[in-house]
């Protein structure tokens, strides 16, 4: 017996969404072309997800398909990419739809993007191509059997018994981010790889040299994954070797504990604090091209570890210290020596600031750029120590150093 989704997407899909879905299937069916749902969106309609974004593959030309759309006044295209035939139209009711050809790849570098060589193939063909099985999943748009699930690879058993499972033994070796892919679809609909599919994945970490990877590729897996900010992609990252794939190191340290440092402190980068966790080699550093603000968080960890801390004998030597650092270095620097100065600091004296401003202190007697700024560290100095609790405080004590 197929399986029909049409009543899931009247329940799950706005009326605007539905009738454009609706307005291309009576397109294809009058110009002769076959449509579909495929991947993610497939996916997420069985198991009861939010659909964020529709994407329709055409089986040939798609952006002939919606030029006919458009000559109809059906919807109006908004941007073609011609060399891989794929086109987003907008329809009447402000929907947007992104246009696929169907077309098979292959890869001519590990880790890189594939390069096309034809356009317009079958629907299985395209299937294919993908990463997973519960992500090549078919849904027809076509009026003969719209909503029916095409399922050449066994995707709906897969997602019904929560296995993630590769389409062929070759998947990793054509794209080893997939490695990466795999960790945030466990964790974000809890599923566990299927024995053969872990056999192939520990078999790429053990054997394969990923120096000529893309690197941009794989940052950007990285931060859609650690950006989850879930214990259990870390402790996966780690105890399925994943962290070979980047030249990484193994921590002794649990993703639980990693998640709670950030719900705590709230740094900007989520999945740089979990990365830095394990990334250390300075050379793999330099192939990411981090931006110079994750740039810094290497930079200020490496700092952290380097420089001795057993001369710190105050809340203002822990201060100085750490003051200048990013959250994000800081936490690592924490999980990876356990030295409770950045508690300390993060907990307690990042929170204090001296709130007399330089202007007050002119107003107060002290002119001289310098001295202004020796007499602000000396508040601080107070602050910390607890000498000093308020501006009341801060002010008073000014005076009585100017007097």
């Amino acid at each position: 017996m197929s399986l029909n989704l049409k009543e899931k997407m009247e329940n799950s899909l706005s009326k605007d969404v539905l009738k454009a879905l609706e307005d291309c299937s009576t397109a294809a069916g009058d110009y002769g072309f076959k449509i579909y749902l495929i991947g993610g969106v497939v996916r997420d309609l069985i198991l009861g997800k939010e659909i964020f974004d529709i994407d329709i593959t055409v089986q040939g030309n798609a952006t002939d398909f919606c030029h006919k759309m458009a000559d109809k006044k059906i919807c109006k295209i908004l941007q073609v990419q011609n060399d891989l035939k794929t086109s987003k139209a907008i329809f009447q009711n402000k929907v947007e739809i992104d246009f696929a050809s169907t077309r098979q790849e292959f890869y001519p570098r590990r880790g890189h993007l594939p390069v096309v060589v034809r356009i317009g193939c079958t629907l299985e063909e395209d299937v294919y191509r993908r990463d997973f099985t519960i992500n090549s999943l078919a849904l027809s748009l076509n009026e003969r059997n719209f909503g029916e699930i095409i399922d050449y690879v066994g995707g709906v058993e897969d997602l019904k018994n929560k296995k993630l499972k590769v389409l062929h033994d070759n998947s990793f070796n054509e794209d080893p981010t997939r490695i990466i892919r795999g960790l945030k679809f466990a964790a974000r609909f809890n599923l566990h790889r299927d024995e053969h599919t872990k056999e192939l994945q520990n078999y790429y970490l053990q054997n394969s040299l990923h120096d000529d990877i893309s690197w941009s590729r794989v940052k950007s897996e990285l931060k859609q994954t650690f950006s989850l900010n879930n214990a259990r992609v870390f402790d996966m990252f780690i105890a399925n070797d994943v962290y070979k794939l980047i030249y990484g190191n193994k921590p002794d340290i649990k993703g639980l504990e990693i998640k709670a440092l950030v719900d705590k402190y709230s740094p900007e980068n989520v999945w740089l604090t979990y990365l830095g966790c394990s990334l250390n080699d300075k050379k793999i550093i330099e192939n990411f091209c981090f931006t110079r603000q994750e740039k810094k968080i290497f930079d200020d960890k490496q700092y952290l570890l380097e420089h001795d801390l057993s001369i710190i004998n105050s809340n203002y030597d822990i201060y100085k210290f750490f003051e200048k650092r990013s959250i994000e270095s800081i936490i690592i620097f924490y999980l990876l020596t356990r030295r409770k100065e950045a508690l300390i600091y993060l907990e307690k004296l990042s929170q204090i600031k001296v709130m007399v401003n330089g202007d007050e202190l002119k107003e107060l007697g002290i002119t001289d750029g310098k001295e202004i700024g020796k007499m602000l560290d000396k508040i601080l100095k107070k602050k910390l120590s607890g000498s000093l609790i308020n501006k009341a405080d801060e002010i008073e004590y000014v005076k009585s150093k100017t007097k």
